[in-house]
């Protein structure tokens, strides 16, 4: 009988994890399955097998590869010039094929063109006794060249380096010769990619990763329904780098995708492409979901990131009520803190000994450390407490791990006793923050252990894995899913974790940040993870454990290539935090409360506040997040009254359903302070209207008047409060 359930519950573990979708997040480009031509090259499939850095690459169509296509040699188009009579029937040195050859008897070849063509370059492969002298006859001048018998059989190239229009060539010896080619190349290299969609598909958004260098001279983007009438929607970058996505607005209905490349007339120039990707307008995210009633406040919602003593460099038990947690429950009422797993342990096999710290000697690796009394001031001021334990190559390398499983459940369920099991201090944990650079097997273990030791003393607590996205496979970060999680290791977890800025790659490759409406933005990659969710984890929430942008104030700069202004830092953040309520976030939480005493650079600048050396300073984001605690903060997501180019608003209820509260901007990505006439439709009665902020820091209420079924309300950027009576 123990033999047969064994067998059993080995029969159903594997069928368990086998209808596990590692993958399940992805959303497949339009060109996945797509039939692809390129001119010529190998390695086609490299340009739609997810991997950015495998790469399709041309041959070089010069010194000779170009002679044998129609579109870039002149004279294999036979109606564009004439021969003279005695040698009409020198084939052989038009055809293409540098091998065959025709006697010149008569030791002269005379072509004349029906019109000027131009000629960037010339080829001739010759067998003569004597020099062969070529002359060229343009619109302008003359050009004379040699072919001398020592050049023999080889194919000798003269440039036209601005292109001359050609009207005749001639070619001349004392003695007969033989031609094996004559060729013209009468237009810059081209090479192509055509991808044939199969059925005509709306293209909206257009990924690829194209750098060439100096070598091609511009890259071009067509579509047609056709193949034969195409229409140029998008231009690259040959010296971008990065991944870049290009969006086409409005989506242009296409079956067929051309890349174009322009080359230089250079030797054994080509042209590659490491990925390109073909969606409808939605892009890699897909479309979002259909919004759903909150079942948490905005308040219960909202986080903030932090840290110990909150940047003062000491407990916050040293702390007076006005600052540090007192100060940020202002604008939050869920706070994270990096429990870094040092600060505990030395080496996996430790036992932290919390009973210990809490009697106020420290824990095994951090003699003055206590976790007790910070996380009691953070809970007395108001918040919910998240625990990331922070572990990484850095500080604690994966390399100390050995018996993996067993050492992670044992800091798991030491931790869960002590700070959730009688009196919980904290209530969501987090097995890693961002250790993308560790073992990913040794990851895989430790998610196993630690989450069972954590469930095995407490049923309450919500145990989260590290961050991950679930949109592409093969990123730059190494923060896929499924390198992390699989269904072996998901059993004891509440919920999944994400990371996600508002950024994306220009037309330069460089990185900059965007309004978080914009299709590019990362915002929209919870999709991604709430479909992974249901696909294999019965749909468990999405948290998202950081977000934010980065900006100058409070007397810190922002120098670096993701800033934005104070202003778009208030209006952008408040923005994207209550577009991430609506696409079902279970909380999220902004990074970080202040601004980092160090150089301006990415994360660095990031605060609602300035840095400690200037002062704390609160930063005009701080008041937008208070300011929709204070209005939003005991109100739930309703539903979406508008989510278009026009504006987008969101209606919030009370706990009873009813609509008290309405939010509305326009998704501005510049001149934020216009403003303009728009209709929400909905009987609505108004009693106030309070805008998050203002660049003049004045108060900026917004013109509105009821209509027939509608409010008409001036809007700018600027998020509005609308009280509803």
């Amino acid at each position: 009988m123990r033999i047969l359930i064994t067998v059993l519950f080995i029969i159903s573990f594997h069928i368990s994890f086998g209808q596990w979708n590692a993958d399940a997040g992805v959303v497949a480009p339009l060109n996945s399955k797509a039939k692809v031509e390129v001119t010529s090259g190998e390695n086609v499939v490299a340009i739609t097998d997810g991997d950015r850095n495998s790469y399709w690459e041309s041959t070089s169509p010069l010194p000779e590869k170009y002679i044998l296509r129609n579109d870039l040699n002149l004279f294999l188009d036979r109606t564009k010039y004439d021969i003279d009579y005695n040698n009409k029937f020198t084939t052989n040195a038009f055809d293409g094929i540098t091998s065959s050859k025709s006697e010149i008897n008569s030791g002269s070849l005379n072509i004349k063109f029906k019109a000027p063509e131009t000629f960037l370059l010339l080829s001739i492969k010759i067998n003569t006794k004597d020099t062969v002298w070529i002359k060229v006859e343009t619109l302008k001048k003359q050009f004379v060249f040699s072919y001398a018998p020592t050049e023999n059989y080889h194919l000798k190239t003269f440039e036209f380096k601005s292109g001359e229009e050609v009207t005749s060539i001639n070619l001349t010896s004392s003695s007969s010769f033989e031609v094996f080619e004559i060729a013209g190349l009468h237009s810059l290299l081209k090479e192509e990619v055509i991808f044939d969609l199969l059925k005509e598909s709306r293209i909206g958004w257009i990924g690829s990763r194209h750098y060439n260098g100096d070598g091609v001279v511009s890259i071009s983007v067509f579509v047609s329904s056709n193949k034969t009438q195409w229409k140029e929607v998008a231009k690259l970058n040959p010296q971008a780098t990065a991944f870049v996505p290009t969006l086409l607005k409005p989506e242009i209905i296409a079956r067929y995708v051309k890349v174009s490349f322009t080359l230089k007339p250079v030797l054994y120039q080509k042209a590659k492409l490491h990925e390109f990707e073909v969606y409808d307008k939605y892009g890699p995210f897909g479309a979002p979901p259909a919004p759903a009633l909150a079942t948490r406040t905005y308040g219960q919602s909202m986080g903030i990131n932090a840290i110990w003593g909150w940047g003062f460099s000491v407990s916050s038990t040293e702390l007076k009520n006005d600052i540090g947690a007192h100060m940020f429950q202002r604008v939050a009422k869920l706070a994270r803190n990096y429990h870094g797993i040092a600060w505990d342990i030395f080496k996996p096999t430790d036992d932290p000994n919390y009973q210990k710290m809490g009697k106020g000697n420290g824990t095994t690796a951090t003699n003055w450390i206590n976790w007790d009394t910070e996380y009691r001031i953070w809970k007395n001021a108001g918040f919910s407490i998240d625990a990331c334990i922070m572990f990484n190559n850095n500080q604690f390398p994966d390399i100390l791990w050995k018996n993996t499983i067993k050492e992670s459940y044992n800091y798991g369920a030491s931790f869960s006793k002590h700070f959730s099991q009688s009196s919980p201090l904290v209530s969501i944990v987090e097995i890693g923050n961002e250790p993308w650079e560790y073992s990913k097997l040794v990851y895989k273990d430790i998610l196993t252990g630690m989450s069972k030791g954590f469930r095995i003393n407490s049923k309450e607590l919500i145990i989260l894995p590290c961050a991950t996205q679930a949109y592409v496979k093969n990123s730059v970060l190494g923060n896929y899913i499924s390198k992390y999680l699989n269904g072996k290791n998901t059993g004891n977890i509440s919920g999944l974790n994400t990371h996600i800025y508002s950024y994306t790659y220009n037309y330069d490759g460089d990185r900059i940040a965007v309004n978080p409406e914009d299709p590019r933005s990362e915002v929209w990659s919870i999709n991604n993870l709430h479909t992974f969710s249901k696909s294999n984890l019965s749909d468990i929430p999405v948290y998202v454990t950081e977000f934010g942008f980065d900006s100058h104030g409070g007397g810190d700069d922002c120098t670096h290539a993701v800033c934005v202004s104070e202003f778009e830092q208030a209006i952008y953040g408040a923005r994207m935090a209550l577009i991430l309520y609506r696409l079902g976030t279970e909380q999220f939480y902004w990074y970080f409360f202040s601004n980092v005493d160090y150089t301006s650079m990415l994360h660095n600048r990031s605060g609602l506040t300035s840095s400690y050396s200037k002062g704390f300073k609160k930063k005009k984001s701080f008041f937008s997040f208070e300011l929709l605690q204070e209005h939003l903060g005991n109100y739930y997501f309703h539903s979406i009254i508008m989510e278009n180019e026009e504006a987008y608003v969101y209606a919030f209820s009370d706990e009873n359903g009813r609509v008290k509260r309405i939010i509305a901007w326009r998704p501005t990505s510049q001149n934020h302070e216009k403003n303009v006439w728009v209709d929400i439709p909905g009987s609505y009665v108004i009693e106030d209207a309070i805008p998050l902020t203002s660049n003049s820091d004045k108060t900026n209420t917004p013109s509105f008047v009821r209509a027939v079924n509608s409010i008409k309300i001036s809007l700018s950027g600027i998020p509005v409060i609308l009280q509803v009576k």
